[in-house]
Parts: structure tokens; sequence; C-alpha cells
């Protein structure tokens, strides 16, 4: 059966383009039963799950996605092509050098880079879930000039071409079936990067620029791999953070890093639609390529467990260590599913620091001028990430569900995107929605989150209150019409731990 699914691209975070079509998944789930919270369950209002229901690996194997696995050590292969037009010694810092700088950018300790490497990157941003390791292979000589590549025709993406010309090079090269590049034992490469010898464009209209896809069009084989996921990126994207200067040049992961987290299976948080509105502020990796994964993309890989307020007490307050390097999150919700997949209020204690801290600085991140918040406080997300029934071969919305559903003429997937043409649900309900201490809703006007956003000691968030009641949909409930049921007081904020108190209203 052929589903449908959204091609999920991006250049940087200030241009973001898509297309869609049809294909069919194949893939393992991965769980963990680890959690990185450092408070145990309590009972008294609240408790921490030990594991998830439903996660998001289980519903993207079921609809036959092909993700790397977000848990254990996992591996890349990474291959450097050239053009008949444009090679690597085209480049200042010519072939060895480059080869080298894909190597830091991939496989590095963060001191080899400006900021960290993409390894380094999700072995902090998993609390050590995720290994991430690979080969860099030699580069990849296409037989194809770049204008010839870009108007090939005959596969559903130009890269297709790429990606099997280049597979097919390295297991004659290597010797190698590539067997150990397929861990989960699917017919797949676990996950293939391309990185490409010529500057990236922002026209609309040419492959030149980073972005994710699936060759689903090929058979999967468990003697001989073939690509399905892989991630296509110009060597210049190293260079967009201007890091170390122009006599130590050190190289920049952030947009490989963002486009590792689609390999993973996680979504834009962005909107790709004119005239819709950002509704998760930017501020976060796979918003505006920045910073780091906020609690519900962590949740989803299964990198963390939050505490759920159950409203078994009508009050309880909570003690939270900074989210970037502990995990601890609050999940709100009275009936809440058991699994990410799920309608809630999120609750994380921001802090400049770790992953956040050089996007926090003044100036912000080079490459897209985006900056992250610069001090401490609570941010609270509203996250509609709801399975829903869909139609096929119409992918029109049949139901909301807490079950994966797959027959012949329907599947399940999640509902809700944060852009709003990608909902099977209403198109107004969004994803990932960072509610602002402000009170005013900027990101509907088209702004880019700010320290006004977060939550400081002293100040309550309540969704009944006229303040909060039209970040919501529904005024002040949830899109299903539910009764949020809390208030949040932040009682004490400081640069280590935060303090929250949460009511029954």
């Amino acid at each position: 059966m052929k589903l449908k699914n959204c091609l999920i691209l991006s250049v940087t975070s200030m241009m973001l383009l898509t297309a869609c079509d049809l294909f069919p998944f194949y893939s393992i789930p991965s769980s963990s039963d680890g959690t990185s919270n450092s408070q145990t369950s309590s009972g008294d209002g609240f408790y921490t799950p030990d594991s998830y229901s439903v996660t998001l690996a289980d519903v993207r194997y079921e609809t036959g996605y092909v993700n790397l696995d977000a848990i254990g050590e996992q591996k890349i292969l990474v291959i450097p092509v050239n053009f008949t037009d444009y090679d690597c010694s085209d480049i200042a810092r010519g072939c060895d050098t480059t080869r080298s700088d894909i190597e830091k950018t991939f496989f590095g300790e963060a001191s080899d880079t400006g900021w960290e490497s993409v390894a380094s990157f999700y072995d902090q941003s998993s609390y050590g879930n995720l290994t991430l390791s690979g080969t860099v292979t030699p580069w990849f000589n296409l037989d194809k000039s770049t204008s010839q590549l870009q108007n090939l025709s005959g596969y559903n993406d130009p890269t297709y071409y790429v990606l099997r010309n280049a597979v097919s090079w390295y297991k004659t090269y290597s010797g190698s079936s590539l067997t150990e590049y397929d861990q989960n034992s699917d017919g797949y490469i676990d996950a293939v990067w391309l990185v490409y010898a010529t500057d990236y464009s922002t026209d609309a209209e040419t492959i030149y620029w980073a972005y994710t896809y699936w060759d689903y069009e090929q058979e999967a084989s468990l003697t001989s791999p073939v690509a399905n996921v892989y991630a296509w990126a110009s060597y210049n994207f190293m260079w967009e953070g201007g890091y170390g200067g122009l006599l130590t040049p050190k190289v920049d992961a952030h947009t490989y890093i963002h486009e590792t987290g689609h390999v993973l299976g996680l979504d834009d948080y962005y909107t790709y639609d004119d005239g819709d509105w950002g509704a998760a502020g930017g501020v976060d990796m796979m918003d505006y390529n920045i910073a780091d994964h906020n609690p519900y993309s962590k949740m989803a890989l299964d990198w963390t467990k939050p505490y759920v307020v159950d409203g078994s007490a009508d009050e309880v307050s909570l003690t939270l260590s900074p989210f970037e390097s502990s995990g601890d999150c609050i999940l709100i919700k009275n009936d809440w599913n058991g699994s990410p997949l799920d309608e809630y209020l999120l609750v994380e204690f921001y802090t400049p620091t770790g992953l956040n801290e050089a996007d926090s600085e003044l100036g912000g991140y080079p490459g897209n001028g985006a900056r992250a918040f610069s001090y401490p406080g609570i941010k609270i997300y509203h996250i509609d990430s709801r399975m829903g029934k869909i139609g096929y071969p119409s992918y029109e919305f049949m139901s909301f569900t807490d079950t994966i559903q797959i027959g012949n003429d329907y599947y399940t997937d999640i509902a809700v995107s944060n852009t709003a043409s990608y909902c099977y649900a209403d198109d107004s309900f969004k994803l990932v929605h960072l509610i602002e201490a402000s009170g005013e809703n900027t990101l509907i006007e088209g702004y880019m989150a700010g320290d006004s956003a977060l939550f400081l000691q002293g100040d309550t968030f309540n969704p009944t209150s006229t303040m909060f009641r039209n970040f919501f949909v529904n005024s002040g409930k949830y899109n299903d019409n539910s009764a949020i049921g809390f208030s949040l007081h932040v009682d004490s904020v400081s640069s280590s731990q935060a303090t929250v108190t949460i009511s029954k209203v």
C-alpha cells in the first residue's frame, strides 16, 4: 500500500520549501524504558511513567516509514559528492581538507567544531541514549554536471540517481555489502548523508539546498542493503556560522543536525504555508535550526519521560533542573493516554546553558540571525500530537485514535502539523505551540519568540484567564474541547532550578 507523505525540506530556517508525493515505507521501531528524570514517581498529584503506550517509532514502523533508530549506537554512511563541473578541487580548502572538515562536522569532538558536531550534539541532546558513528567515504565522482542532475528525469527526485550510484560505488570500493549499516536488519541502510561539492541555492526550483527524503522505489535486501532515508546538503553549510574567523575556521553543524532530526523521524516546527504562522516560536532545532530539541521531540524519540500531573491532588509543586541537561519536564493532562502522541500542556525549565548557550548569546546564530532565549525561565507548550485514522487513497481525516490502525483503505498518522495545509484534522490546530508569558501571541503576527515568552518568578498561567484563553482555538480549552483544568504558578527561578505549583481550576 502506498501512503501519502510530505518531503521534509529546509535550506535555512529563513527559506523553507516543500514537496509531496506517494510512497511506501519500511522500518523497525526502537524503544527505551530508560529515563533522564531526576525526580521519582510520587503519587501526590503526579507520576513518572516507566514507558510509553505508543511511540513515534511505533507509528512510523507500522505505517512503513524508514527512519534511523533514535536509541543505542547507530551508524550513518556519509558520502561526499563531486560533479563533472564542480568538484572538491574547486573548494578553497581542497579535497582532503574538506573531507576532513566533513568528518569533524559529523563525528568530531565538540572542540573540533565551532559549536557541536552532529554526533556530539545528539549524544548530549539524547542524554546519552543515542550514539552516532559512521564513515565519511572518499569523494564519489558523479558522472553528471550540476545542470544535468537538476534536469534529470525518470526519478521521483533527481537525487535518487546520486544516492543509488554513490551507494553502489561504495560497495565496490569498500568490498562490503554494507550490512554493518543495516543494524536493525530491515534490508535498508539505516541512514545515508550526501554532501555535495557546490554551493547551495535559495531558488525554489533547484535541488541544491538541504533536505531529507526517502528513496521508496528500491526493494529491501538483507544481503546487500539499499538506501532509503537520506539527507542531501551542500558542503557550504559547514561555514554558515563563521566560527573561528578566517585564520582558524571551525565547522558549523547546525543544518546537518537539523536534517538528521528528520532522519530520526522528527517533523519541522515552522510552517511551509504563506500566510500561516510559526507556532513554535523559532527557538528550537527543528524550527530555526538553533539550540536544543524541545521536550516534545525528546519524548517522541523516547529520550525522556515527563512528570505527569494527573489531577489526583488539588495542588502539586515540582522542582525542575535545567531541561537541556536533566530531561526534567512536566506533562499536564487529566486523562493522558500514556503516549507522546496525545494533546497536553508541556512545561520545561529553559536555561541558556549547554546546547542552548552558544545560540543564546548576543547576535544569535550567524547562519540565520536567530537567537535563543538569553536568561532562565519556564516554557509552556500546547502540544497536539494526536494520532488520526486517515482514509486511503483519499487521505481524508476520519477520526482521532489512541491506537495504531492499519487497513486496506486507512492508516494511522500524526493528525496535526505546524503547517496548516499538512493537517489532516482542523487546520487551525498546531502540533507545537509555545505559549508566551506576555499574554500576547506575537507568533501569530509573524514574530520569532523573544525572552518575553518565558514565565519568570511570580508569573501565573491560567488558561481560562482573558490573558491566555486566546492562545487556544477553543478559548482556554484543549483542541478536543475538554477543559485544561490546571493553572501554573512560577514560585522560584534560579540559574540551576525552578519550582512551579500546578493547581486545579
